[in-house]
């Protein structure tokens, strides 16, 4: 933008000196040859532009010199408007192509990032919750120009249906796809490309008619998202259940407050200091301040699982707590 705008400017300069040296020329002639502003300013034109109609009047040996500097002035501005085209072309052309370079050398360099396929009002807010989480993440978005990257927030031009824009992305390393295109044809299309491209990739997909809910989980997408259906659940809720609704609303939006609290889930891997205790003997409450609400084991819930119940390898622990407190328990798994 910067660059337009410093182009534009030599324009301007370049349109006033125009117009200075036809106004020198007029003036110029009508001194020296003592002609009319008419025949003047018509000499003087076409003597710049190099149309070549000849001369209005014979030239005096005076107006012959001051013709051949006023040629020699014409083409020297016309050489420098030349050099200024030339420059702004080939800075615009070599400065895309580092761009799009460096985008690529960023990309390549991603792994275990997200993957954001269309960049709308569903694609924004997902992009700054990503953002709120410091997670680094490619947006692919046919509009692509008018987004900001940084160093975690990186974008492609393209289609997101097609294999090779998703490739460019990095899906193979990528942790997590997110199809949040506007049709769901689109995005039923994208779910199938991308769990071919990546059996492993955790694949959300936004949903729109809840008739086509089943071909997305038949088509590999790991969780749908039915908005309709979530906004109607939640009015209802605000109306039939107003405190819980403010209440869920406020500790989930409280960032930095007392009130805030989080759910995120965690994986118990072999070894880990919670492996083979029970939620009593492992005091998770009196080390973190959180606790555990569910526990996913062998795809089924255990919901408000008891302090004598013994955590396994392998189990997915949903925990419900504030920043701090979480930190300390990922710091405990």
């Amino acid at each position: 933008m910067k660059d337009l705008k410093l182009f534009f400017l030599r324009l301007i300069k370049i349109f006033i000196g125009v117009c200075s040296l036809v106004l020198f020329g007029t003036s110029g002639y009508m001194l020296v040859e003592k002609w009319s502003f008419i025949d003047a300013f018509f000499m003087s034109v076409i003597t710049f532009t190099t149309v070549g109609y000849g001369s209005v009047h014979p030239l005096s040996m005076y107006g012959k010199i001051f013709t051949v500097i006023y040629i020699l002035i014409g083409v020297i501005l016309f050489l420098y408007f030349a050099s200024v085209f030339a420059e702004y072309v080939l800075m615009i052309n070599f400065g895309q192509i580092l761009s799009k370079k460096n985008m690529e050398t960023k990309i390549n360099k991603l792994k275990d990032h997200y993957i954001i396929c269309g960049y709308g009002r569903t694609g924004l807010e997902i992009a700054k919750q990503l953002e709120n989480k410091n997670l680094c993440f490619v947006i692919i978005d046919k509009k692509i120009d008018s987004i900001d990257s940084s160093p975690c927030r990186l974008n492609i031009k393209g289609d997101a249906t097609d294999d090779e824009v998703l490739e460019k992305a990095g899906i193979n390393r990528a942790k997590g796809l997110f199809c949040s295109l506007s049709d769901d044809v689109d995005n039923l299309y994208l779910t199938l490309s991308a769990r071919n491209l990546n059996k492993d990739l955790n694949i959300v997909s936004r949903c729109v008619k809840s008739s086509n809910e089943l071909k997305f989980k038949q088509a590999g997408a790991s969780s749908v998202i039915l908005p309709y259906e979530i906004s109607g659940r939640s009015m209802v809720s605000s109306v039939t259940k107003p405190l819980v609704s403010h209440f869920l609303d406020v500790i989930m939006h409280t960032k930095g407050q007392d009130l805030e609290l989080n759910l995120e889930q965690y994986k118990i891997k072999k070894d880990s200091y919670l492996e083979n205790k029970t939620i009593m003997s492992s005091n998770i409450k009196q080390k973190t301040g959180a606790i555990i609400i569910a526990i996913n084991r062998d795809s089924e819930y255990l919901t408000n699982p008891a302090s004598e119940t013994v955590l396994k390898e392998g189990d997915y622990l949903i925990v419900l707590g504030n920043t701090p407190g979480l930190v300390k328990f990922e710091e405990l798994v």
